[in-house]
């Protein structure tokens, strides 16, 4: 391989497996959404499904 490929393999490495790990960190620190944005309510009666 020649030395641009192996640097260019590298850089996507760093990419992909940096940016899998900073979401899983980012997951554990917030598991869930702490509050929802305001709207979106239900009208009463209406069937869901």
């Amino acid at each position: 391989m020649t030395p641009i490929a192996i640097s260019f393999l590298v850089l996507a490495l760093i990419i992909i497996w940096g940016g899998l790990i900073a979401s899983t960190i980012f997951l554990l620190r917030r598991p869930e959404v702490a509050e929802y944005p305001a709207g979106g309510e239900d009208a009463s009666g209406e069937r869901l499904e």
